[in-house]
């Protein structure tokens, strides 16, 4: 029942506090598992004391969750006693209900503390829900308290924090409470939850408050030292020297009236500070208190009058100050020694602010690093804070008073976050300047070791600043104070992000691709300096004269940090960094190697190995001696293979890791420093220019059409490098390059060279980036291509340039250029296998290579179909030793004519909810067609393995096929009514729908059971060593208005093991196996995804294809469905050999003598992963971000039809584009008239153009009478399509927009009523299945996808961005200690949604999509009551199952039991009106439930009394025509009749009907001259003795006389079953005078069986079976004496009819055997 369901607690996070131990508690993730694991929860727990404290103090702890899970969360906080029991004696005064709450100065309530604490995982804030709650055991013992926090499903983290106080009248006591944190998914722990160093777990801390009785004189003692205990100056412990004055009034105007007092503190003429104003303290009023705060004991002072000189002439004498006093205070006298005031010192008892305000955060992840050795640093080159063991100090105000709030911060690192400080300040404090020093004041900082006063903001949980980089504040002559910016503490560092700046201007510019040019995809890997993690941009970075130095060698100190810690924790073998490591005497890196720590150097050695790889002028054994150049690359630094295209480092251990620097992930805040430290644009195109046979890129070339490349973007294209007319010069130590160089995150006035404004030096150059290049090609048969002097030449790869270079081809290393090299170049030759780089250095020697290092390819690129199959070069290039940058990229890969289907889906705007649901939306369908305009007929050539298909079984032997006889099913074989040639074919019917809800038993009720040929236990080989890959076969949908879904497959071996699922989950190289209406459409079942799905186990271990006794399959819908034969296929296989393919060599597929277009069937192509396919069945399927590249498959000049077939236009909107060379087509080339081959048709544009055909309008001029009549493109260039020689590259990419829906819902109070409690929120399940009409909730590895909603009375919400296609079911949750009930649910508005009703109290529809961004919601409206109600629910069963005579449905009333009346009559609701009568159907499984029931005859009564409620069945509704073409109301009587054949059974102490069948009995009284023989009356007995008489279901005596056509009938007869049939007796009691009674009863058994070969009306029956219905013809004879034997006369009767109406149809007629008297057989 609905309304009493369960409560779904998804999460439940157990937080356990032991409050006092030590915790340094980690804050951390959720691990990033599949979705088939479980969801995991991290919870940080700390506080901000480790200090016992007493009675009645609060202690503060924090609480942080983080972690993404499917489902709503609950955060539990249990507070326990060191037993484990609740302890119900803490108080958390911060999480009080309203009522609980007494003083609001220093209380809160649960909903002001939690308020926007939840972070939803896109970034927003919300609240959660929540309340205390008590657990009791059966004695009424509270076995547990906590705070239970309810929140929503989307939530990524919640921060809050808990004032936990105790209270005791007791003098002596200590108290402990512990509380321990867990989390739980639907009851399943899933806790993670390491030790801590103190063998604690993180989900652990304790808490204590302690107190000691004290004797008198303790107490005394006590109270005389009472003026030290809250004194701010602890010293020993803070390292904060407070020191006080008081202004008293001595008669002297110039000390009395002064308005600022300052200090001049020393401890001899060195050592001193300096002039330093006071402060007053706040509370001080008349007595004028000034305080300072020192970070050392000054010994002496000199208090004075004014800011910072002796002008004013008012000072006192040097006073010596006794630190020994908690707080000291110097009081003048009034008395002096010459000029200068004496005064005399004392303490002053200054009440601490209370630190209960808003908790801020610090992060110096970046800020500490020191620049200490290097040039011209202020400071030290100290950051914040000044050491790794120095403290932060805050100078916080409340932005109106003068009075601030000083600090030091505490430290709460966790596992990943190391430099987090914390501090909480007052209430009211706004306003937080962070410094390495004791700040008193917002004097900017001399050395950039303190930030401004900034702002705290208001709305995030953890406020926390985080510190810039020291680079450049720290090189700054003048004072400046460090930036940063405000975050949430604890998360990834972004200070582009988070200060909303730009750090590399990336122009927006058009896109225009030319078509003689080649356009590779790359991705670009730019690397952050320091200055650049500050949110900095380059352009404003001081220009610098002198470059020889470490400023600016070494810029990448932060990323190279976060690289080396990398290194370490996976020991890489070979640590490579980003910078200038200069290795001679001058700014040497040693000078600042202990700052930074890198893995791999070792400040106390010579550090070879580390130069060695990261320096191209040192050897490997000598770190004195460089080499005689740095054109020598360093070999071996990278492993020799890719994984998964992916770039590897080896490690000490002989194993691989990921290179770091080209890891997306790692350079997003993966990292140790958890900081964003760059950014990567990807598909990056790069343009290559032919220059003769090969395409070019050389950066030094400054006439070419790809010269001066800079990264540019384009809305619509997105990133691209474009040519510029200026270079971008590299700067060395002494001037700039002569050429332009490679530096595509600059423009040229960022250049290094000094003709252009603020250029001229190395700083504003981006020396920190990498790129990667994919580029797929073949080879021709024997590697080599003709040059222009028609002579074979090698084809070959090229490069020339610095830094590392690492060319792989298939993922193995060919080409080794790595290092921080100046120029050295390599060459890869393809016919000869090996790869050439020009030096190198010799890692053994020492030195260089003696001339060139040539390597064969590797082994493993070689061996398999090297020269035929399509291959990936994969090129990775750094620049990372500044100075120069240069690329030179040369090959002569022959070319290609491409057509690219390309299919994006695009689900923006679906709700959040559905995000893991829609990461896979399947595969789409499309057709490609062909029509050549040129050339002769081609045949496509053979595969080299060709197709390889057998059926299963050819339906010729119609035992071999069955359904499951379900009701009004049909499973036959017919021939194929579509005239499609397909022979034999099977016709299924079975009604009602499938539902998404229904189990695996429904749909086995709606099975087509295909065996093996011939039946008869054979089976199928389909085992491994036959090879077969799928299994196929074509189906049709016969219903024209029922859009196709995907079908049920299932096979079955020898020993019975089943495996089996729905088509869609078992899409063989991504076919699409839906089904779409009326038309033929080809499955295909992959068999290794189908074994895994094992239904039901034989008693062997897995399925055996060897022996495959059956084939099943079903459908959902009610629709007829034809299924043609089931093959097993092992798909044709070949490879596309050589590189270019002549024009004559292109097959026409056909359409040359057909002259239309042809489907492209034997056609190759690849896809996204680099399979080679073959086109066939006319159709290829592709899916999200996948593609499908012919290359030289179809003929310039032909025409191509390329159409998106089987989508569902209810669940996606399609557009289509066309791409030349990678662009969107120029429009102006659709019209042009300059072209002598085509011509064009007014097609405007083909740019988000809707529907599924591609066209272009255009025209081939040669052949214009053959353009088909379809939509079609030409395939030409567009920018130059006369050209014979120019490379086609095509694409058509559709985009399916997802169109989604919403539901919105209402929360209402019963008319009258109003809301006791405030805060009440009630609670929603929405339930999503069939997602999209695709069954997508199977990516979340769950069959249904929950959401939670919650509302307040008088609420209401909208769900938006369902996705259409969606079954939805909505249902409210009462809890089952609730004190109010669910009244009614209405749909309020149906919206667009299909199907959408509201029954016992649940709401079920289809979602519609929403059309143009208009709501059209389906509104849903609950209403609630305070009066108690009820819901009744009950099945209806028919005893012997279903049959013929079995309606479609039946009507119900619930009815009461009406105490004033005595009576039963039909209920109302509580608004008096009549609640309607049911209709239970078939397809609902017979299932029935009333709802809004009330409990109590008044519920208002003292004594209260129970409403008596019965269910009555009152018959079938009447059809439609019927009743004249009226539709039929249940609540109508007249529209109601009796089920015939049938009457309801009613148990007690249940709701459930069974419906039993009844029977009929026909008496046919005659004479023996066959006249009919009125009067006579015959009775049915229970008993052979005749004595109990028989009644019918409704009570009545089965007695009755022949009428005057000698009939008698009797109804309603309660039978038995089959197997237990019921007997009566049948006895003539009277007869016509005249006439002989029947001398013996007639047994009679209900329902009555007969066999084959039974005559029957003259005819021999000739099967077996059952009725419920029975006639029978009695003869008797007139009476006669008899002779004096003494017989009296003859009885004669026969049995001439038995009438029976079975399943089927068939109208039968039994004949029944005469007992012991002679029978007539008549008519």
């Amino acid at each position: 029942m609905r309304g009493k369901a369960k409560q779904r607690v998804s999460l439940i996070l157990v937080v356990t506090m032991v409050l006092g131990t030590v915790l340094t508690g980690n804050t951390v993730f959720a691990t990033g598992e599949s979705s088939d694991e479980q969801d995991r929860i991290k919870i940080n727990i700390s506080k901000d004391s480790e200090q016992t404290v007493e009675q009645n103090v609060t202690q503060t702890i924090h609480v942080t969750a983080q972690g993404q899970c499917s489902q709503s969360v609950c955060l539990n906080v249990y507070l326990k006693n060191e037993d484990g029991s609740a302890a119900t004696d803490i108080d958390a005064v911060n999480l009080l209900t309203s009522n609980q709450l007494t003083d609001k100065n220093t209380q809160k309530t649960i909903d002001e503390t939690l308020k926007d604490s939840v972070t939803l995982n896109n970034g927003t804030k919300a609240s959660p829900t929540a309340e205390w709650k008590n657990d009791k055991d059966d004695k009424g013992t509270v076995t547990s308290k906590y705070l239970q926090i309810t929140m929503p499903a989307d939530a990524t983290a919640i921060n809050f924090d808990m004032q936990l106080q105790y209270r005791t009248d007791e003098a002596s006591y200590t108290k402990k409470v512990l509380v321990e944190a867990k989390a739980f998914e639907e009851e399943q722990d899933i806790t993670e939850a390491a030790k801590r160093a103190d063998e604690s777990k993180e989900n652990e801390a304790t808490v204590v408050w302690e107190g000691q009785a004290v004797s008198q004189s303790e107490s005394e003692a006590a109270d005389e030292n009472t003026d030290g205990e809250n004194n701010i100056n602890t010293v020993s412990e803070t390292g904060v020297y407070t020191l006080y004055f008081e202004q008293s009034t001595i008669g002297d105007t110039g000390w009395d009236n002064a308005t600022q007092i300052s200090v001049y503190a020393f401890n001899s003429d060195s050592d001193k500070m300096g002039f330093q104003q006071m402060y007053k303290v706040p509370e001080s009023g008349s007595k004028n208190i000034w305080k300072i705060i020192f970070n050392k004991p000054w010994n002496h002072v000199i208090f004075l009058v004014g800011t910072d000189d002796w002008s004013s002439g008012k000072q006192t004498v040097d006073l010596d100050v006794d630190w020994t006093k908690n707080s000291p205070c110097f009081k003048l006298t009034g008395e002096k020694s010459g000029e200068r005031a004496k005064a005399q010192q004392g303490e002053y008892n200054e009440t601490p602010l209370v630190a209960d305000g808003i908790t801020v955060y610090y992060d110096a992840t970046l800020s500490k690093l020191s620049y200490a050795g290097t040039e011209n640093v202020k400071n030290k080159g100290e950051g914040i804070p000044h050491s790794e063991n120095d403290s932060i100090y805050i100078y916080a105000t409340d932005g109106t008073t003068p009075y601030p709030y000083i600090a030091i911060m505490q430290k709460v690192p966790d596992e990943n976050y190391k430099d987090v400080y914390k501090v909480t300040l007052p209430k009211g404090y706004t306003k937080i300047r962070f410094a390495a020093y004791l700040v008193s004041d917002t004097n900017v900082a001399a050395n950039g070791d303190a930030t401004d006063l900034v702002d705290i903001p208001e709305k995030m949980t953890k406020p926390c600043y985080y510190g810039d980089s020291s680079d450049d504040i720290i090189y700054q002559g003048t004072q400046g104070n460090r930036g940063g910016y405000w975050g949430e503490a604890y998360t990834v560092r972004d200070a582009e992000t988070g200060k909303n700046a730009t750090v590399v201007d990336v122009p927006n510019a058009t896109e225009k691709r030319d078509a003689d040019n080649l356009y590779v995809n790359t991705t670009i890997y730019d690397y952050y300096s320091d200055y650049e993690l500050n949110g900095k941009n380059r352009d404003n970075y001081p220009k610098q004269g002198d470059v020889t130095n470490n400023r600016i060698y070494q810029p990448f100190r932060q990323f190279n940090m976060a690289l080396s810690d990398y290194y370490q924790k996976n020991q890489a073998k070979s640590p490579l960094y980003w910078g200038n490591f200069q290795n001679y005497s001058d700014s040497h890196f040693n000078d600042i190697a202990k700052t930074m720590g890198l893995f791999g150097y070792n400040i106390d050695s010579s550090n070879e190995k580390f130069f060695y790889e990261n320096n191209s002028m040192w050897g490997r054994w000598d770190s004195k001696k460089p080499l005689p150049n740095g054109n020598n690359a360093t070999q071996g630094l990278v492993a020799d293979q890719l994984n998964n295209n992916s770039l590897q480092l080896e490690t000490e251990s002989n194993g691989t890791v990921l290179a770091p620097f080209f890891d997306k992930d790692f350079l997003n805040g993966n990292n140790s420093k958890n900081t964003v430290l760059g950014k990567v644009y990807e598909n990056v195109t790069f343009p290559f220019v032919k220059k003769g046979m090969y395409w070019t890129f050389d950066s030094a070339d400054d006439e070419v059409g790809n010269k001066n490349l800079q990264l540019k973007y384009d809305d619509t294209d997105k990133y691209f490098l474009q040519s510029n007319t200026n270079p971008v010069r590299g700067r060395t130590t002494t001037a700039e390059t002569s050429d332009g160089n490679y530096f595509p995150l600059n423009s040229s006035d960022q250049s290094g060279d000094a003709s252009r404004d603020q250029s001229g030096d190395a700083s504003r150059l981006n020396y920190g980036f990498g790129q990667k290049f994919d580029l797929k090609f073949r080879l021709t048969s024997d590697g080599t291509v003709l040059d222009s002097d028609n002579k074979r030449v090698p084809i070959e790869f090229n490069f020339s340039g610095d830094d590392d270079v690492w060319v792989f081809i298939d993922g193995q290393l060919v080409l080794d250029i790595g290092g921080d090299h100046a120029v050295v170049t390599g060459k890869i030759d393809f016919a000869n296998k090996m790869a050439t780089v020009s030096s190198a250095k010799n890692s053994s020697s020492g030195g260089i290579s003696d001339g060139e290092v040539k390597k064969d390819f590797p082994k493993e690129l070689v061996a398999n179909k090297y020269f035929t199959k399509e291959h990936t070069l994969t090129m990775f290039y750094m620049e990372r030793g500044l100075w120069e940058s240069n690329m030179k990229i040369t090959f002569n890969f022959p070319q290609e004519n491409k057509l690219t289907v390309e299919k994006e889906v695009d689900t923006t705007g679906a709700n959040e909810i559905f995000k893991n649901a829609l990461a896979d939306v399947g595969t789409f369908d499309f057709e490609i067609k062909n029509l050549a305009t040129s050339g002769d007929p081609k045949d496509v050539s053979e595969p080299s393995s060709p197709e390889v298909k057998e059926e299963f079984n050819d339906y010729s032997n119609l035992k071999t096929i069955s359904g499951t006889e379900a009701y009004n099913s049909k499973v036959e074989v017919k021939e194929d009514p579509t005239d499609s040639g397909k022979g034999n074919i099977i016709t299924s019917y079975y009604p009602g729908k499938k539902n998404a809800t229904d189990p695996q038993s429904t749909t086995d009720l709606r099975l087509v059971k295909i065996q093996a040929k011939d039946g008869n236990g054979n089976t199928f080989d389909a085992s491994d060593s036959n090879r077969y890959k799928y299994l196929q076969f074509d189906v049709y949908n016969t219903d024209e208005n029922t859009s196709g879904t995907d079908p049920f497959v299932a096979l079955v071996d020898d020993d019975g093991t089943r495996i089996g699922a729905w088509a869609s989950f078992l899409t063989y190289n991504g076919r699409n196996n839906n089904i779409d209406k009326q038309t033929w459409k080809t499955i295909r079942i992959d068999l290794e995804k189908l074994k895994e799905k094992i239904l039901d186990a034989g008693k062997r271990s897995g399925f055996n294809f060897s022996k495959v006794k059956e084939i099943q399959f079903a459908y959902w819908n009610d629709v007829t469905i034809y299924l043609d034969k089931f093959s097993f296929v092992k798909p044709a296989s070949g490879e596309k050999t050589g590189f270019t393919t002549e024009q004559k060599d292109i097959p026409d597929y056909g359409s040359i003598n057909s002259k239309k277009l042809e489907p492209v069937n034997g056609s190759y192509y690849q896809n996204t992963k680099g399979d080679t396919i073959i086109y066939s069945d006319g159709l290829l399927s592709i899916g999200n971000k996948e593609s499908a590249v012919f290359s030289d498959q179809f003929r310039r000049g032909s025409y191509l039809s390329i159409a998106e077939k089987n989508v569902s236009p209810d669940v996606f909107t399609t557009t289509w584009s066309l791409y030349e060379n990678g662009a969107i087509v120029d429009p102006s080339y659709l019209t042009s008239t300059n072209s002598t081959t085509v011509t064009g048709s007014g097609q405007k544009s083909v740019e988000n153009q809707s529907g599924y055909e591609v066209n272009d309008g255009r025209t081939e001029t040669s052949k214009t009478e053959l353009k088909p009549i379809e939509s079609t493109i030409v395939f030409r260039s567009y920018a130059n399509p006369d050209s014979k020689n120019a490379v086609i590259d095509l694409k058509a990419k559709y985009v399916n927009k997802l169109r989604t829906g919403s539901i919105s819902l209402e929360k209402e109070l019963s008319t009258g009523e109003s809301e006791t409690h405030t805060e009440r929120k009630y609670k929603f399940i929405i339930e999503y299945r069939n997602v999209a009409g695709m069954k997508l909730e199977a990516n979340t590895g769950k069959d249904v996808i929950t959401q939670t909603i919650e509302l307040k009375a008088g609420q209401d919400t909208t769900i938006q961005g369902i996705p259409a296609g969606t079954d939805y079911t909505i249902y409210e949750v009462i809890p089952n200690d609730a004190n109010y009930s669910l009244e009614k649910v209405e749909v309020s508005n149906k919206g667009n949604d299909k199907n959408v009703k509201a029954e016992n109290n649940v709401v079920t529809g289809i979602v519609e999509a929403d059309e143009d961004n208009n709501l059209a919601s389906t509104a849903v409206k609950f209403v609630n009551t305070v009066t108690p109600l009820i819901s009744i629910s009950g099945t209806k069963t028919w005893e012997g199952g279903e049959t013929a005579d079995t309606p479609d449905n039946i009507v119900v009333q619930i009815q009461w039991f009406n105490p004033i009346t005595q009576k039963y009559e039909q209920a109302k609701d509580k608004s008096g009106n009549a609640i309607p009568n049911q209709v239970v159907k078939r397809n609902a499984n017979w299932e029935y439930t009333f709802t809004g029931l009330l409990k109590y005859v008044n519920d208002a009564a003292t004594s209260q009394q129970e409403y008596q409620y019965r269910v009555v069945e009152l018959g079938t509704l009447k059809s439609k025509d019927e009743l004249g073409g009226v539709e039929p109301n249940p609540q109508t009587p007249e529209h109601i009749k009796q089920i015939a054949g049938y009457y309801p059974e009613y148990k007690d102490s249940s709701f459930d009907i069974t419906n039993k069948k009844t029977g009929t009995l026909k008496i046919i009284k005659k004479t023996g001259k066959d006249d009919f023989l009125e009067g006579a009356k015959f009775t049915l007995y229970t008993d052979p003795d005749t004595t109990e008489v028989a009644k019918d279901y409704l009570g009545n005596n089965l007695t009755g006389t022949t009428g005057t056509n000698g009939e008698l009938i009797f109804n309603n007869i309660i039978t038995g079953t089959e197997e237990t049939p019921i007997t009566y007796y049948l006895k003539e009691v009277k007869t016509k005078a005249g006439y002989v009674l029947l001398k013996e009863p007639i047994k009679i058994t209900l329902p009555y069986k007969y066999n084959k070969g039974d005559i029957v009306n003259g005819n021999k029956v000739t099967e077996n079976g059952v009725t419920w219905n029975l006639t029978y013809t009695i003869i008797n004879d007139k009476a006669f004496d008899l002779p004096a034997s003494g017989n009296k006369g003859i009885f004669k009767f026969i049995v001439i009819g038995i009438t029976a109406v079975l399943v089927g149809g068939y109208l039968l007629t039994a004949r029944k055997k005469s007992r012991k008297k002679r029978v007539s057989r008549r008519g």
